[in-house]
Formats: C-alpha cells, structure tokens, sequence
C-alpha cells in the first residue's frame, strides 16, 4: 500500500519544479509542440460571499478568475429561475449589476451562472445564495426611486401621468436587445463530421420590462423577460413541445405588491427554509409574506410542482394535482434583536405529476408527501456564536403510474412517514485578537450533523435518505496567513438491514495559504520574488462492515479503498508580469481481498505539473502562456495477472488579449493536447487536439440619448478545429477537422 506522500517530497531533486519543468519543454521540443494548453478551469467569485446578506440595492460583481475566450461560448446570470444576462454590465473578467431601478428580491434566492457553450449546452460554474432581510424592500424602493435620472424624456411623460394618478413614483423602463448570429462559411472532414446546419442566419430577440411604482405606503416592482428566435430549434420550449413550441415566448417575470410590510409576489419565486422539507424550492406561483406585529411574521405560498416557461399556465398553479402548497410561521423570541432567538414552523403538502422541468429530460413518476417540520436560529448580541437546527416529518406516497408499469404486475409503494433532522453551530474562538499592529488572530470552530431516516422524501426538498454523518471544521488566521482542518464521518444503512452494505467514509482535510511578504517582507512594500504558496491535503477511507447476507456480492466487491489528494499552488506577481506554478497529487488504493485472504491490487495515481505565465507589455495587451503536464498510472490484478497502464498529457496553450481602442479588440488563443497510453510496456493509443481562435469585436455606447441608453456590438470570429486519434489495440486511425466563421450584430435599447 503507498503511503501518501507529504509536501517535502516534491520538492526534492527528484520532483523538483526547475527538472520538471526542463522535462516539460524538452518533451514539447522533441515533440514539435507549437499550439497551447488548455486554460484553467473557470471560476466565479461573488461580491457578496461571506456576507449573512445584502442589501436590496447593493451593487453585485461577479469576478472570473480569467478571461473567456471567444471560442468557449457566453455566460448566463439567472436569480432563482428569472434570467438577469442582460442586465449585467461585462467586462474580460467580470460581471456587474447595479440594481438602480429594480432593488433585489427580498427573501433567500438561489444565483446561478452558466457557461453556455457554441453548441448551446450549459453548464453550470458557480452557484450562490442571495439573502436579502424583507425589512428592505420599501427602503430599497424609495431610494431607487431618488437613483434614477430625472432627465429622462420617456420617465418624464410617465412621472406626469404618475402624478396626475396620484402616485409619488410611476416608472416604465423597458431593455429590448436585437442581435443576428451568423455562420456563413464552414468546412470539415469527413462527412460525418457534417453539422446538422453548417450555415445558418438567426434572427433573436430579448426584451425586458421593468415597473417601478411608489404611492404611500404602497409600492410594486415587476418585471418581464421575452425571448424570441427565427430557428425553431432554438426556441424555449422546444425540448418540451417539438415545432409546435412558440417562437416568441416568456421566459420569466416576477410581480411585487408591497402594503407597508406585507408583500404579494408573483411568477418565478422561491419559497422554503426548511432543509429537508422545502428548502428554496423555485417555481412559477404566488407568494404572501404578513409580519402581524415585531414577533409574529407568516408567508404562504402555491407554486408548480416543476420550473416551467411560456404563456400558458400564467400563475403557474392550474393544475391542481401538480401544485406545492407550503406556509411557514416565525416567532421571535427578541423582537429587540431580529434573529437572536427565531423559531420557524413550516408546513407542506405537495403533489407532484409525472413531468420534467422544462429544460430537463428524465424519467419521472407520479409523487407525493406532505409534512410539518421547524427551525430554530440563534446568535448571541456579538454574533460570535450562531447556531441553527432543524427537524422534519415527511409522508411520501408514490402512486402507481401505469405509463412506467408497461402492463406488468407491479407491488404498490407503501405510504412511510420518517424523520430527518440536523444542526449547525460555530464559534469564534478568537475574533480580530491583536498580535500587532498589522496583524490579528482569528479561530472560529464549527460543527455540522444531520440524520435522516431510511426511505425519508419530500417533494420539495432534495436530500439522500439513510444516512448519518457529522463534521467538525477549525478554521484560523494569523493576518494574510490562514489554515483550515476538517474531519468528517458517514455512516448509511440505518436500520442495519443484513442484506444491504453498510458503507461507512472517514475524511479528514488540511488547507494552508501563506502570503510569504506577510511573513519575510514589508507589506506596505511588496517584493515581487516572495510568492503566495497555498497548500492542501485530503484523506478519504470508504469501507463496508460486512458481506451482505442472501446476495451475489463477494469479499472483493465490497469497498474499503484510501484516496489521499494533494495540491500545492505558488504565484508571483509583478507589475508587468504574473507567474505561477501548481502541482496535484492523487492516488487511489483499493484494499479489497480475496476470499482465500489475498490482497487485490488495484492503484489510481495521478501526478500533474503546471505552469502559468501572465505578460502585460502594455495598458492594451494581455499575453496568457499555459503548459502542464499530467501523469496517470493505474495497477491492476486479477487472476494473479498484473496489469499496468500509463496515460500521459501535455498540454500547452497561449492567448492573447489587444484592446486596440476603448471599443475595439482582438482576440486570439492557440492550445494543443498531446496525449498518449501505453500498456504493458508498449504504447496503445495516442490523440493529438489542436484548436485556434480569432476574434474582432467592436463595441458602440451611447449615453443620455432618448432612449437613456444605446448599445451596438459587431463580432466575427474564426475558429479551426484538430483531432487525430490512433488506437492500437481496437485499430482505430481517425482525423477530424472543422473550421467555422461566425458573425453577430446586435443592437441594446435600455
């Protein structure tokens, strides 16, 4: 069994970077490398993470951790299910949203951020959690009322009529985009390789309309988002109803009604604090939130079983056996401190028909469950302990759906009612304890621990049924120096049912970041050869009790397997140029065995190198040069007979970013894959994955005009696509080549 190895042992002669990185570029050398690696993987950061919550007209900045290239697509901003892209203001790395006129939803909505890809696939890339208190809504509305510009010639027609109305605030803002997307020129081989349109012109169409009325005690924000496109195949609803999905059609809207502190909501919303029973469930439907005096606070909601679109089903509760019904009361015990000491009692009953969410396909069945469940916040005056706790009690029946019975006889789904609870508590040991005048002492502890009862489920909450697990976390600070360790346990099989694996996990995690000018240097003054390293350990050990009686399962089907991982990150940085170095190491040993008591070897290693080199020559010119190295080993026995396989990848890439004017830029990146396995000493298969990208981009702006704010874009991008792949053992010889050109105009009216 390998040991895992500590962090000296890298840095060694054997692994040190200056011979691993000389081994790199001889192998790219003797190799003919001339394109680029892959670029890291995208990340976000949001402005507000770390925050309890935000204010309902605070500024949002989501900051990539690097540019995006032409080639990999768009990012897409969505609030709970209403989608916020055009509201945001892009730059190369970041995005930003200033609510002016429409202050945030009060309540807990989910932010997510998609990377949609050329090929309109999504993925998702960051997921946060927006928390604004609900005392802000009617604040938020008067100060976005006093933001907005009063010069404004089509604002100033409607703030006439909202005075002749008699209301203090009438606002209509609407946003529409027209853009057309092109491809006039594609080629590929071979034939097969033919796309399902290799030239296209689309015409598409997003409009926004947004409300913003102030009368007393009264006030309403709404808005509506439309999409429209000419191609069938990309309309909204065209995974749902095929070609006879409209082509213009409502993507999202949300509707609020403010009396004083009761609020009415309506459209996408999001409902629900309990974790296990409904927790930010989000859907189309209605929402009612009444605070009866400082203590006692209710909200009641009805929502769509599923996320759905369009213009049917407006309110989203038309049918009657597909429907979330839900209602939470809230207590404060210390109206003189909100949130001091709050009890929540929630209530559920949900019916849920055999349907998917509109942009997802699966398998569904009939569902239903209904349940009480509550939960119990505290803190004391200084926040520095804060402790949470939840329990439920689900009743789930599962109907008989003849659709997936196909005619057999099946046995009905007995009704069960289970429990599930859990709690969170953390404490600030130290909190800001001075050291010196530059530094101060940090240490919070925290526990998390939850069970949640064999055959549990609720309509409106996801969780894994059957299982029990706990988790302490120490994390500190010295200054800029921080260190976090974690240790968390897992049990399933609750009931200790015989003929089912009990699977237990043991994990324990150390993190370390040291800016090393905080510890050797003057930070008023920072030198450029101290780098900030970071470091990071994990052990994971999955394992079963026993050999489950009355089953197929053997002694080496059953788990116990060790994964340790490893990362170590250092970065330079200077005014011109920024350098950085990372090194992972992951190895996965399954130390199941025979019956007759032998071992089974069966190993996972992964070993990755990495090299990052950032350039600014000029205010105007962005030069990115990736290269790493990966190694993955695996060793397997069966009957006796060794196995071992080796795949090696070289990646290297380069980009560029040329701001030529404050409205004009190029933009180009080159990356090349070399990869290949090799098994029992010889070599099976190899690839080799080439891709380049061009784009000129031109941006027009133009302020104050009568329209409040005009916008015009011009792209064309060119983009040239490489793959040949050998495999020895199947006889497989492939190549593939694309090439594409693509343009859009698209034009913005705020």
């Amino acid at each position: 069994m390998r040991q895992p190895i500590i962090i000296f042992r890298f840095l060694s002669v054997k692994r040190s970077a200056p011979a691993i990185g000389l081994a790199v570029l001889l192998a790219c050398a003797n190799a003919g490398v001339r394109a680029l690696a892959q670029s890291p993987e995208l990340t976000v950061k949001a402005s507000f993470a770390g925050k309890q919550s935000i204010r309902a007209l605070e500024p949002i900045v989501l900051t990539l951790n690097r540019p995006l290239a032409p080639a990999e697509g768009r990012l897409a901003v969505f609030v709970g299910l209403t989608d916020m892209t055009a509201l945001f203001t892009t730059a190369p790395t970041s995005l930003s949203y200033a609510p002016k006129s429409l202050p945030l939803p009060a309540g807990e909505n989910p932010m997510f951020i998609y990377l949609v890809f050329p090929s309109d696939q999504w993925k998702e890339v960051a997921r946060f959690t927006l928390r604004v208190p609900n005392n802000q809504t009617a604040e938020a509305t008067q100060t976005a009322s006093q933001q907005n510009t009063a010069g404004n010639a089509t604002q100033q027609g409607a703030n006439g009529s909202a005075r002749r109305l008699g209301f203090a605030k009438l606002e209509v803002i609407p946003s529409l985009t027209l853009s057309l997307d092109s491809q006039p020129a594609e080629s590929h081989f071979p034939d097969s390789n033919r796309p399902d349109r290799p030239t296209y012109a689309d015409f598409n169409v997003q409009g926004t309309l947004q409300t913003n009325t102030v009368r007393g005690a009264f006030n309403s924000q709404t808005q509506f988002d439309f999409v429209g496109t000419s191609f069938q195949g990309q309309a909204l609803r065209h995974g749902e109803l095929g070609d006879s999905a409209p082509q213009f059609d409502l993507s999202s809207y949300l509707m609020q009604f403010q009396l004083g502190r009761a609020k009415v909501s309506l459209g996408h919303v999001s409902f629900g604090t309990n974790r296990f029973l409904i927790d930010s469930f989000s859907s189309r439907g209605i929402t009612v939130a009444v605070p009866l005096n400082k203590q006692v606070d209710f909200s009641l909601t009805a929502l769509n079983g599923t996320s759905i679109v369009g213009w049917s089903n407006f309110l989203g509760i038309s049918r009657r056996e597909h429907k979330i019904l839900s209602g939470t009361v809230g207590y404060e015990f210390l109206p003189e401190r909100p949130g001091g000491l709050r009890l929540e009692v929630n209530l559920l009953h949900g019916s849920l028909l055999p349907f998917s969410n509109y942009n997802q396909g699966n398998i569904t069945d009939a569902e239903r469950s209904k349940g009480f469940g509550f939960r119990l916040t505290t803190s004391d005056k200084s926040q520095r302990f804060r402790a949470e706790g939840g329990f439920a009690r689900s009743g789930f029946n599962n109907p008989t759906d003849p659709s997936l019975d196909q005619g057999f006889a099946v046995v009905p789904v007995r009704e069960t009612a289970s429990n599930a609870h859990y709690v969170e508590a953390s404490y600030d040991i130290l909190r800001n304890l001075s050291l010196t005048k530059t530094r101060n002492a940090n240490l919070t502890l925290t526990y998390r621990g939850e069970r949640v009862a064999p055959l549990f489920r609720s309509v409106a909450a996801y969780t894994q049924a059957n299982k029990f697990q706990n988790q302490f976390e120490l994390v500190g600070s010295v200054g800029a120096i921080s260190i976090g360790f974690s240790n968390f346990r897992f049990n399933d099989n609750l009931d200790n049912i015989p003929s089912i694996i009990k699977a237990f996990t043991r994990r324990n995690g150390l993190t370390l970041g040291v800016p090393l000018i905080s510890l050797f240097g003057d930070v008023s003054k920072p030198s450029w050869w101290l780098p900030s390293v970071s470091y990071s350990f994990d052990r994971t050990h999955q394992f079963a009790e026993s050999v489950p009686t009355n089953s197929d399962i053997r002694l080496p089907q059953i788990p116990d397997q060790i994964s340790t991982n490893q990362s170590f990150s250092a970065e330079w940085q200077a005014r011109r140029w920024r350098f950085g170095y990372r090194f992972n190491d992951s190895f996965q040993d399954n130390r199941s065995q025979r019956e007759d008591g032998e071992p089974v070897l069966s190993t996972l290693g992964n070993v990755v190198h990495g090299f990052t080199l950032g350039l600014t020559p000029a205010r105007s010119l962005d030069l990115n040069l990736n290269l790493s190295r990966e190694n993955l080993n695996s060793k397997d026995s069966n009957a006796n007979k060794d196995k071992e396989r080796n795949d090696r990848a070289v990646r290297f890439g380069l980009s560029a970013n040329w701001r030529t004017t404050k409205s004009s830029a190029f933009a180009a990146s080159l990356s090349n894959t070399l990869a290949n396995s090799a098994g029992d000493l010889s070599r099976t298969s190899s690839r080799r994955n080439t891709e380049f990208d061009l784009q000129w981009s031109y941006r027009f702006v133009l302020e104050k005009s009568r329209l409040r704010k005009f916008q015009a874009q011009f792209f064309i991008r060119y983009a040239n696509r490489y793959v040949r792949s050998l495999d020895h053992l199947f006889g497989i010889n492939s190549l593939a080549r694309a090439q594409t050109l693509n343009s859009g105009l698209s034009f913005t009216f705020f």
